[in-house]
């Protein structure tokens, strides 16, 4: 087994050379999005308006997936990323 953080342009190729693919959307409001980005301090109110204008994702028609929403603290975050990929165990 095999995790890595891909494009997600790159996805319908992807599912066509890894037939197995398993997709994690990990994600959260644009309210607390904003807020974290923020808090970095590397990005101005704009820079981080666009990116969340860029944020807005449709997952591509025929590829399934399970949706993990990170708006908590650290640890609830890993708990429900460890359930989505150990969906047996939940």
């Amino acid at each position: 087994d095999v995790i890595f953080n891909g494009s997600r342009a790159a996805l319908p190729e992807a599912v066509r050379v890894f037939p197995g693919l398993r997709v994690i959307l990990v994600t959260a409001p644009d309210t607390i999005l904003a807020a974290r980005l923020a808090a970095r301090g590397r990005e101005t109110a704009e820079d981080i308006r666009d990116r969340l204008s860029r944020a807005a994702f449709e997952m591509p028609e025929g590829i399934g997936f399970r949706k993990v929403v990170n708006d908590s603290s650290p640890e609830i975050g890993t708990a429900r990323l460890l359930a989505a990929l150990q969906p047996e165990r939940a």
